[in-house]
């Protein structure tokens, strides 16, 4: 593999590192204000994760076929016509990344107050870490890419531990059913399901993201499908696990409404 590259490895950690974010944390609490159903409340991770896995086979076809950088930006220039593929690169510059950017760093320091204390800013600590993360990736391929490698391990690790320790300690075990029972039917097929499946999708945002780098990864075109499918699959199967652990071990009506569920 040339220096210049990134790794299949890394590729993945940059998937699974840009579909985990602040949206596992914080949207169970208000899909509770309609949803009151454990397995109700699962499937929604499912199909969300299905709908996202479906989109990651979709884009790996086109990444394989079209191999260049630029994600939306590049499938929408080549296959309709440039000005789409422009009007494309600007929104997902202006709205799609520096929004989710800034809601990230946000709940990162608002995690962080609510950890420490009133000492700190949210604003300020929210703009520390963006500063920091960017300096960091202007760096070669070998230190960007080893430091998304080593802190999507990190990540992972820490949401398997608390999976684990959490699940394991609890006191106070909450009734978690994994098959339907009456009444969820109504539920599947409802207005509310569409509303919170909303909120699952944009936790799910991010499958896309190794074909933005299609031109820096090694071998594209025969590694962009185990690329973005593993890293979906990775990801979906720790927000199972996440999910499963939140109904287990808190109240509904103490989570309801709540945006740091992770602290309840």
């Amino acid at each position: 593999m040339s220096s210049q590259k990134y790794s299949v490895k890394t590729a993945i950690a940059i998937v699974v590192a840009n579909m985990i974010g602040t949206g596992v944390f914080t949207s169970l609490g208000f899909q509770l204000m309609d949803i009151q159903s454990t397995f109700v409340l699962l499937m929604l991770w499912l199909v969300g994760g299905v709908t996202a896995l479906c989109g990651a086979l979709t884009y790996a076809e086109l990444g394989s076929s079209l191999p260049r950088s630029g994600g939306e930006y590049n499938f929408l220039s080549q296959i309709y016509h440039p000005m789409a593929g422009f009007v494309s690169g600007w929104i997902s510059a202006t709205v799609g990344f520096a929004a989710p950017t800034a809601l990230a760093a946000m709940t990162f320091g608002a995690y962080l107050e609510a950890s420490v204390g009133d000492s700190i800013s949210v604003r300020v600590m929210a703009s520390l870490l963006v500063i920091l993360l960017t300096w960091v990736h202007l760096f070669s391929h070998a230190a960007s890419g080893g430091f998304q490698t080593l802190f999507t391990l990190l990540k992972v690790l820490l949401i398997l531990v608390f999976v684990v320790v959490v699940g394991w300690s609890v006191t106070d075990a909450q009734p978690v059913t994994l098959l339907p029972v009456s009444g969820d039917g109504g539920l599947l097929i409802s207005s509310a399901f569409a509303v919170s499946l909303i909120y699952v999708n944009y936790a799910y945002t991010g499958w896309n993201a190794a074909t933005y780098i299609i031109n820096e990864v090694d071998d594209p075109q025969r590694n962009m499908p185990v690329i973005l499918s593993l890293g979906t699959a990775i990801v979906l199967v720790l927000y199972l696990l996440l999910n499963y652990v939140f109904l287990y071990t808190a109240p509904m009506s103490e989570m309801e409404g709540r945006i740091e569920i992770g602290v309840i």
